[in-house]
């Protein structure tokens, strides 16, 4: 019997969580739920970006190689960080938008640096 591959969406969405890193200071860290993903950088765009490149990747990669492992559900502290997150601002996710597609290449003139310590944002990959 022939074996049979599922094909994945051509939108995948997930949710995510942004932290400060506990390993390197000044560090934020964006880390997937459904996929386990992380994304690291010294301000929270640039975390969040990072994993949504990383999911881009990994599913990509997975349209190719069907024994590879999309969905692997965070650590459960991880996941429990949702509880008290605050949504990470529309702006900064348009930003976002804007990197992952091209259509703006510069950084903050100053990098945004949020009073909430966890954040919570839609990682929405375009297959």
């Amino acid at each position: 019997m022939a074996q049979t591959t599922a094909k994945l969406p051509k939108l995948f969405l997930d949710v995510c969580v942004i932290y400060p890193s506990q390993h390197d200071k000044g560090m934020w860290v964006a880390h997937s739920i459904n996929t386990d993903q992380l994304g690291v950088g010294d301000c929270v765009l640039d975390a969040y970006v990072e994993l949504r490149r990383a999911v881009t990747a990994l599913l990509a990669a997975a349209q190719d190689d069907p024994s590879i492992q999309v969905f692997r559900r965070a650590p459960q502290e991880v996941c429990d960080r949702l509880l008290t997150a605050k949504e990470l601002p529309k702006e900064i996710q348009e930003i976002a938008d804007m990197q992952m597609t091209g259509s703006f290449s510069a950084t903050l003139d100053r990098p945004w640096h949020p009073s909430d310590k966890c954040l919570t944002a839609s990682v929405p990959v375009y297959a």
